[in-house]
Formats: C-alpha cells, structure tokens, sequence
C-alpha cells in the first residue's frame, strides 16, 4: 500500500497510510474558517510525517463547509488548489467521489461529486464483509448513521441537505456541539432551569466532567480559551445558567453533565432505532470518530452486538494502534 487517505474537514485534517505493515493515523487541528492559511501549515506538518515510499495521495473532504466560502463549489475549488500547490505531482493526487476516485480535472466539472463524500468512503469499507451493518461514525462535530444490508451501502440522500432530512446525518457530535443544542433545560437543585442562547460550553465540557473523553481526541481550544481540565468544565457549564461553579457543587455538575450526555444519546439512539426497523435479521453496530464511546453504550443498551471500524476492516497482517478508528474516512482511502 503507498498511498495516503486525507480527510480534509472544516476543524480537523486526518491523515492515514501504511507503512511496515502498520496503520498510522494521525489528526491535527485545523480551523479552516479562519482562513486557507491555516490548511496550508497543517498539510506541510502532514507531509513530514509521510514515508518517501508514499506517493499517491486520496483525498475526501468536508472542509467546504466552512464559511470562509461562499459556496461549497468554491470551497472544493480552494482546498484542491492548496493540495495541488503543497503536493507537488498532480498526477498522484485523486480525489473520492460518489463515482470512486477521480482526479481535479473531472471535480472541477462537478464539484457536488466530491463534496462532503467522506461518509462514502467509510460506507463502502465497510460493506465489503456483504453484512448487515449499521455503521455509525460519531465525529467531534457530526454524526453519520449508514444502513448496510447484505453487504449494500443504503443511501437514502446524498447532500448534506438530504441526510440532514433522511437522519442519517445528524449534527452533533463530542467535542464542538455546544450544549444548548443538545437540551433547553438541565436539572439542577430540584429545577429545571433554561439554558441561556449563549456558546459558554461545548459538548467536550460535558465529556471531561465524565471523564468519556480520550485526551488524543480533544483538539482545539475551550470557548473560554481556559484549560481542558475537569474543573475548567464545570465552570463553563454552570455559565450556561447564569451560575458560578463552586466546590460544594461538584456533585451537582457531574449529574448535570450525567443529563446532558443522556440527551445525546437519546438523539442517536433514536436515528438507529429507525434505522433498525428496515432490517430482517439484526445487524452489528460499526463504530468509529472519536465520539464511538458513545455508539458502544448505545449498542449495549440495545443489545446489539459492536465493533470498532479498524476491528472490523483491517485484515490479518497489518497493526494498528487503537485512535485509528477515529479516522475512519483517510483509512479507508487507504485500504481502497
């Protein structure tokens, strides 16, 4: 194998390759809404990281979301010329679309074809054990739920727009979803108080006081710009309702943070609960993104059996550490 897999998104760059028999796979922070700059110094850190003996690069991407572009078609157009420049043979570069790979020329053509595909790319990996799977990919930002019956990749929408509407994509996820848009109201001392309108706390807060969260997972900065730690959670969390966190109320929080990741789960869990109905014979639940412990509980608690994505994908022969399944998409890219 010698080629990479690139997952390009809107907050994170992924990478993966093999090299002596072993899946390597790393995730920088990258926030691309704050210009291509920020691309660029994450693609040559990347590119150190290569061995020489890699030269094709396979490319997917969600990046063009952000909204440092006025539309997808200019976002796709910007990251593939940041690519091209930083990468320096054309010819190795393709890009995933929902017709396989291809290369600029044809995505400057129809850049719909590649836009947020990466989803597809894990689909397809997936669905070549010719299995019935529901594979579910819980991200920093995002969730996709994937219907795989006999080994065929069910796709109920294509954009953005049509998963939003099928549930098959639905927005949120363990580190960047702030906390209002998982509930309205959170208990605490005998009521439930309205969460203010406001970005104080993110969902990573919610999974520090937990104690869920993996550290490798946790990329990019608090909303406070105040450190990660448990305590540092806590404090902007009870912002969220006008209070100030205090020792005697840790307690308090923990069974707040308790409630809010339930309202999570319930949102995926339902997404999987419709999805399950369609099938026959009951499926395995596929997880993978950083966000699979999760998807794990959820399996458990509806008495499915789980796996993680590389446990399932990777063939005999080839190592792998245990964040590979975070990066579903670039891995996939890899094993082709």
């Amino acid at each position: 194998m010698n080629n990479a897999g690139w997952d390009i998104g809107g907050a994170h760059v992924k990478l993966a390759y093999v090299d002596n028999n072993k899946l390597c796979v790393h995730q920088w922070d990258c926030p691309l809404w704050k210009g291509a700059d920020e691309l660029v110094a994450v693609i040559q850190l990347a590119l150190a990281n290569i061995p020489k003996n890699i030269i094709n690069h396979h490319v997917t991407m969600t990046g063009e979301l952000v909204d440092i572009f006025i539309s997808r078609d200019q976002g796709v157009k910007e990251i593939m010329r940041v690519l091209i420049e930083q990468i320096s043979s054309i010819r190795n570069i393709k890009f995933f679309s929902r017709e396989g790979l291809i290369d600029y020329e044809k995505v400057l053509l129809d850049t719909a074809l590649v836009a947020s595909a990466n989803w597809i790319a894990s689909g397809h990996c997936v669905s070549k054990k010719n299995e019935n799977v529901i594979f579910v990919d819980m991200g920093s930002t995002t969730t996709d739920i994937l219907s795989i019956e006999d080994g065929v990749l069910k796709l109920n929408g294509l954009t953005d727009f049509e998963r939003l509407r099928s549930g098959e994509l639905v927005y949120t996820g363990v580190v960047r979803s702030c906390v209002n848009t998982l509930c309205q109201k959170i208990p605490y001392k005998g009521d439930l108080i309205p969460l203010m309108a406001e970005y104080f706390s993110m969902s990573s807060d919610i999974y520090r006081i937990l104690q869920w969260l993996p550290a490798h997972a946790d990329y990019g900065s608090t909303m406070d710009g105040q450190p990660k730690d448990k305590i540092s959670s806590m404090r902007r969390l009870a912002r969220m309702i006008g209070e100030d966190y205090r020792e005697e109320d840790e307690q308090e929080w923990i069974a707040v943070a308790q409630y809010v990741a339930e309202k999570q789960m319930k949102m995926i869990e339902e997404n999987i609960k419709r999805i399950l109905s369609s099938y026959e014979d009951k499926p395995i639940i596929v997880g993978a993104g950083v966000g699979r412990f999760l998807i794990e509980k959820i399996a458990n608690r509806l008495s499915i059996d789980y796996q993680d994505f590389t446990q399932y994908v990777i063939s005999d022969g080839i190592s792998y550490n245990s964040n590979a399944s975070d990066c579903a998409p670039a891995v996939a890219l890899v094993l082709g």
